[in-house]
This record gives C-alpha cells, sequence and structure tokens, in this order.
C-alpha cells in the first residue's frame, strides 16, 4: 500500500517530464561511474556517481528501479568496458548486459527494501550497494571487475579502509559518502542518521591518515621485468630466440643493479622450462645467487600457464594458474594448489593475471605465510589506448593494503609497478617500454582484514540477504495455501530432481541418461506443470523462437571462433554429438527439448501465472546454476546467459519448440570447449 501511494504521489508531481529526468540522473550515474575508474581515474567522482540514481528511484515501482538500474550499468560498463571491443562486438555486449543487470539489482533491491523500512535509506544504500558488489565478485560466476572501492587505488587514506575489511568495505564507506551527500539534498531532517554517517566517514579518514604515517622497515630487492613482447608475437616460433635473448639481458641488468629477486611477467619464456628439454637450470644461472621467478606456457601432460621459482638449478617450487579467465583460456588446464614458495630471501605468494582481482588469491597467500605478492601478467591483450591495462594495475595497490605485502607486478607490455603495504607505487613502467624496475621491498604489516576482516564480505551478504527474505518467510505459510505456489515448487522440484541425477546416472547408464532422463523430465514437467498445455510447445510459432534462438548462439559462437583463431591460433570445431550422428543427435534434441520444456515451458508458466512476467524470466534461468554447479565456468556463464536470452524470446513467441533446436546447438558449441581443454 505504501509503495503505491508515494509512486501516485510523485506521478501526480511529475509525470512524463519527470520520468525523463530519471532516465537522464540514471544515464549521469554510469558516466559518472565510468570517469571514476581508469583511464579517466577520476577517484573523488565515485562519492557523487551514485547521486543522480538515487534521486531517480524516488518515487518509482520496483520494476522501474530495475530499468534505471540497468541503464545506469550498462552506460557503466558500456563505457568502461570499452576495451573488450577489441574481443569482437558481441563480447563487450555481453560483458555489458551481464554486469549491468548487478546494478539493476542493486537498484530493485534498494527500493524494495527502502518501501518496507523507510527511516533506514541512509544506511541501507551503502548496505546494498555492497552487498551486490560482493554477490557480483564471489562464486563461480564471480567477475570481481570494477567494484566501487577501486576507484580509491590513489586515494591512499581511504584506500587504507581495505586493511580492516577489504576492498568491499572501501565500497561500502564511498557508497556511503554517495549517501550522505543525497541525503543532504533530500532528505535534510533527518540530522541524526546524517550526523551518524559524517563521523563514520570521518573517522574512516582518520584512521586511513594515521595508519599511512606508520613505519615501514625495508628488506630485500626486487626487481620486476618488462620485456614489452607484442603479444601476437609470442606464439611465434621464429621470434622465440630473439625473446629468450631479451629476457636473459635484462634479468642481467636486474642483477647488475643489485636485486636479490627477479620477477618475470606471465609466460615470459616461449619454451618450456620444466621437463626433460626444459630451459630452468640455464635460466637460473642467468642471475647466480639470485632469485628468479620464471614463467611460460608449459606444453606437456595438458597445457599449464605456470610459474617457476628458481635459485641457481634449483627449482624451488612451481605455482599455475588456477583461476582462468572464462572463455578467453579454453586450451589450458587450471592448477589445483596455490601455497606460497619459501625461498632463501623470503616466502613468495604468486597471482597470474586475472588471478590479482580476486582477493582471496592474496588473502589465503598472506595467511600461509608469504613475506610478499607477485603478479604475473600479460596485458598486452587490452592494447596499449585502453583502460583495460590501467584499470588491471589498479588492483595491485589494494591487494598491498589488504594483505599487509609489499606487491610486485611484472606486465609484460606494462603497466609494471612495485607497491608497499600502504598502497604507495614505489616504481612503475608506463605501456610499450622494455625496462627494468628495482625496488627495496618492505617487511609485512599486520592487518585486521587477514585476522578477520576478510569475513565482512560474508556477513554483509548474509545480512542483507536475511533482510531481505525476512518478508517471504513471514509470508511462506500463506503461500502455501495458495495454489500457483504448490504447482511452481512442483515444477521446480520434480524434473529439478531428475536434472541433478542426470550427470551421476551417465557414470553409471549412458544410455539411461541419454534417453531415460531426458523422457522423465519431459514427462515429470507435464506432469507438475498442469498438462501439456503448460510446456509451451507451439509448433506455428516454433519457427519464429528457433530463428531467434539460433541467431543467437550462432553469433555468440561465430564470435568465439573467430577470437580463437586470431589471438589464440585455435580452431573451433563442432564435435559429433555423442552416439553417433544419427542416434546422437535424437538423443540431444531430446535433451533440449526436455530443458526448455521443463524451465522456460511448465516453470515458466506457473511462475508466471503466480507473480508474473518478471518472475517468470528470473526463476526459469536460476535453476541452470544448480544442475551445471562444479561444471567449468564457461558452462555456468553460457547457461545463464542464453537461459535468460531464451526466456525473453519465450516472452515474445509463446513458444518453447523452437527453442528446443537453439538450445541444442548451443549444447554443440559449448562442447567444443572442454574438448580444447587438453
Amino acid at each position: 500500500m505504501r509503495e503505491r501511494q508515494e509512486i501516485q504521489e510523485v506521478s501526480r508531481q511529475g509525470g512524463i517530464a519527470l520520468g525523463l529526468w530519471r532516465v537522464l540522473g540514471a544515464g549521469a550515474s554510469g558516466l559518472l561511474l565510468a570517469a571514476a575508474f581508469p583511464p579517466l581515474d577520476i577517484g573523488w567522482i565515485a562519492w557523487v556517481a551514485l547521486v543522480p540514481l538515487l534521486w531517480s528511484l524516488r518515487g518509482v515501482s520496483i520494476g522501474a528501479a530495475f530499468g534505471l538500474g540497468y541503464l545506469t550499468g550498462a552506460v557503466w560498463f558500456g563505457v568502461a568496458l570499452s576495451w573488450a571491443i577489441l574481443f569482437g562486438l558481441p563480447t563487450w555486449a555481453v560483458l555489458t548486459a551481464l554486469l549491468a543487470l548487478y546494478v539493476a539489482g542493486f537498484a530493485a533491491l534498494l527500493r524494495w527494501l527502502v518501501l518496507r523500512h523507510p527511516l533506514w535509506e541512509l544506511a541501507l544504500i551503502p548496505l546494498v550497494w555492497a552487498a551486490v558488489e560482493v554477490a557480483r565478485s564471489a562464486g563461480p560466476l564471480g567477475i570481481p571487475w570494477l567494484p566501487l572501492g577501486l576507484s580509491q587505488h590513489r586515494a591512499l587514506p581511504i584506500l587504507q579502509i581495505a586493511s580492516v575489511g577489504g576492498v568491499h568495505l572501501v565500497s561500502l564507506v564511498v557508497a556511503l559518502g554517495n549517501a550522505f551527500l543525497f541525503a543532504l539534498l533530500i532528505r535534510p531532517r533527518r540530522m541524526a542518521l546524517i550526523g551518524t554517517a559524517g563521523v563514520l566517514l570521518a573517522g574512516a579518514l582518520a584512521f586511513g591518515i594515521w595508519r599511512v604515517q606508520t613505519p615501514l622497515h625495508r628488506t630485500i630487492r626486487v626487481a620486476v621485468l618488462q620485456p614489452n613482447v607484442p603479444p601476437l608475437q609470442k606464439g611465434t616460433p621464429a621470434t622465440w630466440e630473439a625473446q629468450i635473448t631479451t629476457m636473459r639481458t635484462l634479468t642481467a641488468r636486474a642483477q647488475d643493479a643489485g636485486a636479490d629477486l627477479i620477477v618475470f611477467p606471465e609466460t615470459a619464456m616461449p619454451v618450456n622450462l620444466l621437463g626433460p628439454e626444459g630451459l630452468a637450470s640455464q635460466v637460473g644461472e642467468w642471475a647466480p645467487g639470485r632469485v628468479v621467478v620464471a614463467s611460460s606456457l608449459e606444453v606437456g601432460e595438458g597445457l599449464h600457464n605456470s610459474v617457476i621459482v628458481l635459485h641457481g638449478r634449483d627449482v624451488l617450487g612451481v605455482y599455475t594458474k588456477r583461476r582462468l579467465v572464462p572463455f578467453a583460456e579454453p586450451s589450458v588446464t587450471p592448477g589445483t594448489r596455490g601455497e606460497p614458495i619459501a625461498t632463501p630471501v623470503g616466502t613468495v605468494g604468486i597471482a597470474i593475471c586475472y588471478e590479482s582481482a580476486f582477493p582471496e588469491i592474496g588473502r589465503a597467500a598472506a595467511q600461509q605465510g608469504s613475506d610478499l605478492l607477485l603478479v604475473l601478467t600479460n596485458d598486452g591483450w587490452f592494447g596499449p589506448a585502453t583502460g583495460g591495462p590501467r584499470q588491471h594495475a589498479a588492483y595491485a595497490p589494494v591487494r598491498a593494503v589488504e594483505t599487509g605485502r609489499f606487491v610486485a607486478r611484472a606486465a609484460n607490455t606494462g603497466i609494471s609497478m612495485t607497491v608497499d603495504p600502504h598502497g604507495r607505487v614505489q616504481g612503475r613502467l608506463p605501456l610499450d617500454v622494455q625496462s627494468v624496475i628495482v625496488t627495496e621491498a618492505t617487511a609485512p604489516v599486520r592487518t585486521l582484514y587477514l585476522r578477520g576482516g576478510w569475513l565482512f564480505p560474508t556477513v554483509l551478504l548474509a545480512g542483507v540477504s536475511l533482510l531481505s527474505l525476512a518478508p517471504a518467510f513471514r509470508a511462506l505459510p500463506g503461500w502455501w495455501q495458495e495454489a500457483g505456489f504448490i504447482r511452481l515448487v512442483a515444477t521446480l522440484a520434480g524434473p529439478g530432481t531428475l536434472a541433478l541425477l542426470g550427470p551421476w546416472l551417465g557414470r553409471v547408464s549412458p544410455l539411461a541418461s541419454r534417453w531415460v532422463i531426458p523422457f522423465a523430465i519431459l514427462l515429470a514437467a507435464a506432469m507438475t506443470g498442469g498438462g501439456w498445455r503448460a510446456l509451451a510447445l507451439r509448433p506455428r510459432r516454433a519457427p519464429l523462437s528457433a530463428l531467434l534462438g539460433l541467431g543467437i548462439v550462432g553469433g555468440l559462437g561465430a564470435t568465439m571462433a573467430i577470437e580463437y583463431a586470431s589471438y589464440l591460433g585455435l580452431t573451433l570445431r563442432l564435435p559429433a554429438p555423442a552416439g553417433g550422428w544419427f542416434l546422437g543427435t535424437a538423443s540431444l534434441l531430446l535433451s533440449a527439448l526436455a530443458w526448455e520444456a521443463w524451465l522456460h515451458g511448465a516453470v515458466f508458466t506457473a511462475a508466471q501465472a503466480w507473480r508474473g512476467t518478471a518472475f517468470a524470466i528470473i526463476l526459469s534461468t536460476l535453476p541452470a546454476l544448480v544442475v551445471y554447479w562444479g561444471a567449468v565456468q564457461e558452462v555456468l556463464f553460457w547457461s545463464v546467459f542464453t537461459g535468460a536470452i531464451f526466456a525473453g524470446i519465450r516472452v515474445l513467441t509463446g513458444d518453447v519448440l523452437g527453442l528446443a533446436l537453439a538450445r541444442a546447438a548451443g549444447i554443440l558449441v559449448l562442447a567444443a570447449l572442454p574438448a580444447l581443454r587438453i
């Protein structure tokens, strides 16, 4: 009732003109957020960037809030991730569309909670923002790119908050600053909350100023090498000898400068370091008496992105990249262990490229005794004229402050840097320069983040989740009396249980998993969904839904094939269906039909009847996360993204029969990726 009254009141005051201003406000927030990060890197803008969006959300419905938030996210990530266009427009569009959903979720969830707790709006803004950001960064679908706190990587007093609760606590404080300004403009009479927010912000700033001034103690001399080899040349055999010569020369320069520890960038050596013909012992002798952290793309029993720590002819340890970039490293086998490596000059924790964006990588290394953190990367794929390398480099100061560790970042084409535990950049090499940085490292310092502050994101997410779900828990007894809710639960639980049994049964009896389980899912969906009509099998509309679905799958598949051929020299070959072309295709189509009839047929129909179309789209998409939990990231991303798109097509056409054909084609495209993982 409160929601309806507030929306009606604002509607009387504004109309179409106010709606236009709301759209402009949401778009303005997107532009301001993009400006707060590299390449413009105007960090102070982050403290006001959310205010236009917060103003736009006043008095709108939850659905409208979702749309306004999506606009903010689309503008923000569309501009900030413009470097992704280098990998094809579809890649950029998919990334933008996916990440914008989280900003939309923030806006909708905030609006929903404010309508129920209007007096706590000022507190809810930073809490919900940070919680959604944690959700975006966590789990197998985690994409921790550009958290709000990252915008403060050069604002050292504010950045020190990361030593207490990590980058997400910095994000919360910045969002609190936005809420503080918003309240001063819109809710100036709520002085108690505004005053409390002001005290918290002042306290955070005072803590940061104090911490930056605490002394640090110098230890060893660390060198990072930047060979500046164009990425597309790294795989060309004709250039391998020149690449090896460059690394030998830079290593000698680092030794002459007195470096105790010498760090290569990612995959710096074009040939194997390990194995019978590996060059590990030779590379270790390039700098006798020093510790050399070398790297290569090791080819053998699998393809591994590895770091080999050497001391003379001795191999002290090996680290293999564990967190792979989804769809960008299809032929690489991930590592399974990440313990720090002990050396004569200290224990080192290692992160390779994309891994530096995940706080848990550096945190675990520090908690296990590393004295400093090494980041090896090759950002040359981003191109020199984009914000990609600068955005990635911004994580180094954040990881240093979180863990209290000196960070040495070696990048193939830049940006290489060394950072002390307070986030101060000690040495830096710009893009497209071949050179060496030699810096005196500093001893580790203690941080509350390592002692327990790392639990802050989990506690925050759990708290906001409980606050959000409380009305649902209270309403649950009443829902069980509604036929629509009971039918929805049945359509999810019955066929869903069979879908979860499919992988297990496939190991026992492939025949049963290909034929019995899909048919059982199809039958269960019809029985629990209220009959065959609930499955949305519309033969007359099937051509349109098939055309739209195949267009999406074909576009994504073609983009992957082109990018793999251009950057990795890999050919994406569609595998034959398991069981042969005739029987295999038949079982594949049956499985695809069962999946679509269940989720976009029975579940969608039941959810739409109970709570509307938007709810149906969400609920028919999310079960893929449960069914495919534990699969490689590509499978999860593909299933969720295409599931959401197919749900949209289902809304347009009312048919899932044609979608089954697109689903089958998508399974074949996706099957080519694991086949590339040697």
